[in-house]
């Protein structure tokens, strides 16, 4: 039987942050195992998109004025995308529809149950505690409902859907212990690229001790860490490695955090960056410090593709346990065990096409097609029967102006 599959998803497509790469991954594994393929996306000015041509494209405008938006958020509406997706859903059908993050489906989870879809949802994390991580950066009047009828979202997604995908298996633990005795259909997917990782040959190069930061770095939970780290941490880098190097990069710096690097003179922040990669490929070392939050850290995965081996905090490591065996990724969860992490990280013998291998066999998204597969075919949401589609059908841009 040919499935007519509703991909939604909350993300800008054109994008180039983690959410935004994650969500062009899952919506070419998904092109990969469905034919008949719907994408209903927030419009966007470019006029080309990285999405399989086998999508039939429905882009969202949210008109709403900013005072509308505040009173829709009172009501439960904290997707841009619900009124769009409703009056949608009452002139399509579909067989299967994915929601790529609970957020979407906010206001109106029984009424896309009521289609009879069955409904897998995409958890980037555990919403409940990234929203209780960084709601400090709102408003209290933004805050409370926003977090508030997030967490409402996430558990009612949980509940109601066929399939419920997460980043990391540490996430699928959490949500299974919140519904002990019901039968909760929850599978750690993973992360892949969005486009096949090629062969690379990395050009022998004297090994120093710069080391880089990256990301998000006006969001608390990012922002703490990192200034956490300066103040704890790198002065046993220094201690340890004299001649150590910092590059902190990624958008909007808060001042304190321009502050405290200026309080040590081998620490740089570079803001807003045209190209974090070519910023990466600089360095020698990569550091996530990110000690709390659930998902995958996937500015991590910047260093992995550039042959880098990461020092990180435990709770980063959540998904990166292959990098780990394969010596591409140091854990630390104190001061002492830091020491440890950056003593072993500096004395392996690992090299960037090490590192980079172990990427690839984790992250590619011919592995992520294939596991998206093996778990639709356990809960019977697809039919042994059904192979991958031919792969010249999927890949490719395609235009996102019109509907």
């Amino acid at each position: 039987m040919n499935k007519r599959l509703l991909f939604i998803t909350r993300h800008r497509l054109n994008e180039s942050n983690g959410g935004a790469n994650c969500s062009k991954a899952n919506v070419q594994c998904f092109a990969q195992l469905f034919d008949d393929c719907s994408l209903i996306f927030p419009e966007i000015d470019d006029t080309s998109l990285y999405v399989p041509t086998r999508y039939k494209l429905f882009p969202c405008h949210d008109g709403r004025s900013l005072v509308r938006k505040g009173i829709d958020m009172y009501r439960g509406v904290v997707s841009p995308l619900s009124a769009f997706t409703r009056q949608h859903l009452s002139t399509h059908n579909y067989d299967v529809i994915v929601i790529d993050h609970s957020f979407i489906a906010s206001d109106m989870i029984d009424e896309i149950r009521a289609t009879g879809a069955q409904i897998i949802t995409i958890h980037h994390n555990v919403e409940r505690d990234y929203l209780r991580d960084n709601a400090r950066m709102y408003s209290i009047l933004y805050r409370k409902p926003y977090v508030w009828y997030g967490e409402k979202a996430e558990r009612s997604c949980l509940q109601a859907s066929s399939l419920n995908l997460t980043l990391t298996e540490q996430d699928a633990s959490a949500f299974r212990s919140w519904f002990k005795d019901a039968n909760l259909h929850v599978h750690c997917w993973g992360v892949h690229e969005y486009k096949p990782i090629p062969d690379k040959v990395f050009k022998p190069r004297p090994k120093g001790h710069h080391f880089v930061i990256t990301g998000s770095l006006s969001f608390w939970q990012s922002l703490m860490p990192i200034m956490e780290f300066l103040q704890t941490y790198w002065p046993c880098v220094v201690d340890m490695v004299p001649d150590a190097q910092l590059t902190i990069t990624g958008r909007n710096p808060q001042k304190m955090l321009t502050d405290e690097c200026r309080k040590h003179r081998n620490v740089t922040v570079i803001p807003n960056p045209d190209n974090i990669n070519s910023l990466v490929e600089q360095a020698d070392y990569y550091i996530c410090p990110i000690n709390a939050g659930s998902g995958l850290k996937l500015r991590v995965m910047d260093a992995l593709r550039n042959g880098l081996q990461v020092i990180c905090h435990e709770v980063s490591a959540a998904g990166y346990e292959h990098i780990v065996q394969a010596n591409g990724m140091f854990c630390y969860r104190d001061k002492p065990s830091f020491a440890e992490a950056l003593s072993a990280m500096l004395s392996t013998s690992s090299s960037p096409t090490d590192v980079y291998q172990a990427y690839r066999e984790t992250f590619s998204l011919e592995a992520g097609v294939e596991k998206l597969r093996a778990i639709l075919l356990e809960e019977n949401i697809l039919q042994t029967s059904d192979g991958l589609l031919e792969k010249s059908d999927v890949d490719g841009p395609k235009s996102a102006v019109g509907r």
